[in-house]
């Protein structure tokens, strides 16, 4: 007896996906995850428009990632032409993007992952019932997601959708009075972070077994370093690449990624998937908040690091074990607020050389970026008249596609008599949807692009995909 079961839609990620299970005789026999999100062409939207407009095209890509993607953007067009930007333009740069990472890791921590763990009953797993249950931290969630766009509308113009980074630095400076109003707040809400962070803490460290639950799948990771010693940075710094034990494989600039990247197309979903090239198919890269603190040598932030060490207890490097996401998120979310209150502690921060000129050229530039999931990279080939010809990106969830693929395949192997029961199904459907937010994926991130071959004959048009 065959049955198919779906979990569609997914809930409690950004974008649309689907995962399908096919049992045969209470055995997996087949599971698809799939991105259903269609193709969005902003690879093509880009080409053939003024470069200095692609940070402001592509940040549209995502309502969430909309940060990680406008600066990303703004340093592959300076890779390009070779401009450097004043050092209080990158200070605000990393403020901004600071402030991404607290409005985006309280958002999918509070809201989306921490109501799967945090003993609440099977119909009211969700924020809602979370703040019914502990009020105090349901209130500080909102406070710190608050405050995250905060900062990213002092120093982007606007909450979503940000418009100041252009090629050659800042258009906005950030005034001593409203860096002094963000600071005076910014440390109350490092105090509601802190009690967050033992909250979920306290619920992983009182109950470890259930917290690693699934099984361990060893893959390689990646994630950026910075600096001699490969320390933790989100904003800048080189590729590494290491393997399920540690070792390292890689470690490159961005204008070297396709040396060690290859993209891929599933049948079954619109994503494209990268993976480590010397590897082949095989290669998968795993990215994200457990890469970072797998990858990366330390977080340079005191309270951050009190918390990383604390989460290293749980979860030892090299870490596995996919449920290690949703707690390295707690760390990044302290180094997020430490790193903002650390730049408006800078005096440098309300200088007045935000932007150098800058004249459109011929270049081709790439860049990363660590978006809160993972490694982005952009990367454009401009013209003489400063036109975009060529255009890629690559988003995190295109490289934990195929993780979470083969985590949910490993976890219904194991309760595949419980999906084929439809009186205990709901239960171990809901144990994939836990699999997939552990990742935080973006799905709308995840679909750029597909090339067609167009040929037209006697009026017919046929299509291609290539």
């Amino acid at each position: 007896m065959t049955e198919i079961v779906e979990v569609d839609p997914l809930t409690r990620i950004e974008g649309m996906g689907k995962i399908k299970v096919e049992i045969k005789n209470n055995q997996l026999h087949d599971l698809k995850f799939q991105v259903t999100v269609a193709p969005r062409f902003f690879e093509y939207l880009v080409t053939g428009k003024r470069a200095e407009e692609a940070p402001r095209l592509t940040q549209r890509i995502c309502g969430i990632c909309y940060v990680s993607h406008h600066l990303v953007s703004v340093k592959t067009i300076e890779n390009a032409w070779g401009v450097t930007p004043p050092e209080t333009a990158v200070k605000l740069r990393r403020l901004m993007n600071a402030g991404g990472y607290i409005t985006s890791h309280s958002l999918h921590s509070a809201f989306l992952a921490i109501p799967d763990m945090a003993g609440l009953p099977a119909d009211g797993r969700n924020f809602i019932a979370l703040m019914g249950k502990y009020p105090e931290i349901g209130k500080a969630a909102l406070k710190i997601h608050a405050y995250g766009n905060k900062v990213v509308q002092a120093t982007g113009g606007r909450i979503v959708q940000v418009v100041t980074s252009v090629p050659g630095g800042q258009t906005l400076q950030l005034k001593e009075q409203r860096r002094d109003e963000l600071l005076e707040e910014g440390r109350e809400v490092l105090g509601l972070i802190k009690a967050y962070a033992d909250f979920v803490f306290e619920i992983y460290e009182s109950d470890a077994p259930a917290c690693s639950q699934f099984p361990d799948v060893e893959t390689n990771f990646m994630a950026l370093v910075n600096g001699r010693d490969g320390h933790y940075d989100v904003y800048d710094g080189d590729a590494r690449i290491i393997s399920g034990t540690g070792r390292e494989l890689a470690r490159f600039h961005p204008s070297r990624y396709y040396d060690h990247i290859q993209e891929a197309v599933w049948a079954h979903s619109s994503t494209k998937v990268p993976y480590y090239k010397p590897e082949g198919a095989s290669g998968s890269l795993r990215v994200g908040p457990l890469a970072r603190l797998n990858v990366a040598s330390r977080i340079p932030f005191p309270v951050a690091c009190e918390y990383e060490e604390r989460y290293l207890k749980l979860f030892p490097r090299t870490c596995l074990q996919v449920q290690g996401f949703n707690l390295a998120r707690i760390p990044e979310l302290i180094a997020g607020q430490e790193e903002v209150l650390q730049m408006l502690e800078d005096p440098g921060i309300t200088g007045e050389d935000i932007r150098v000129p800058v004249k459109s050229r011929g270049g081709e530039g790439a860049a990363f970026i660590e978006a809160p999931r993972g490694i982005l990279t952009h990367h454009y080939v401009i013209d003489e008249g400063g036109l975009i010809r060529y255009a890629n990106i690559m988003a995190p969830t295109t490289y934990n596609h195929p993780l979470i693929q083969q985590d949910l395949y490993e976890n219904a192997k194991l309760y595949a008599a419980e999906l084929a029961d439809p009186a205990r199904r709901a239960e171990a459907c809901w144990r994939l949807e836990k699999i997939v937010r552990c990742y935080d994926p973006c799905t709308s991130c995840s679909v750029h692009a597909v090339d067609f071959d167009i040929a037209v004959d006697g009026g017919m048009v046929e299509v291609k995909e290539v």
